[in-house]
């Protein structure tokens, strides 16, 4: 998949799409970023098709951007960063992120991720492996 390369599931729901998905920070910022990372075992992937913008939310959380909270989510145990920063390349892409058209897929209160046309993309709670 290429850098402007989207899964076709999400490219109807993504604004126009900027040169890249990932936050630029300064140098000073991007030591404080690295070293949280590392403290935090923070997932990262660098690659241009990464799925979500860490870097964004790290800035977000600095700044003290209320949205920028992270929660370990009980249908995994894993933690969980906020939609804000999902780039088009998550298979879990949403109304709330950033890059998001408002007819984009929302999530419901039995935590699926749910299409305008009403159609359940994803259902987290029986997991990764059993997306739509």
């Amino acid at each position: 998949m290429g850098q402007f390369d989207l899964p076709k599931s999400n490219a109807p729901y993504v604004r126009q799409s900027p040169a890249t998905y990932r936050t630029e920070l300064t140098p000073m910022e991007e030591a404080m970023f690295q070293a949280w990372v590392m403290k935090n075992k923070v997932p990262l992937d660098n690659s241009p098709q990464a799925d979500y913008d860490m870097r964004g939310y790290f800035r977000a959380m600095l700044s003290g951007d209320p949205r920028a909270v992270s929660n370990v989510d009980p249908n995994d145990q894993r933690m969980h960063y906020p939609d804000v920063w999902k780039t088009p390349q998550h298979e879990t892409f949403s109304k709330q992120s950033q890059w998001a058209l408002p007819n984009s897929p929302d999530w419901n209160e039995q935590d699926q991720l749910v299409s305008p046309g009403g159609r359940i993309v994803f259902d987290d709670k029986k997991g990764r492996d059993n997306a739509f």
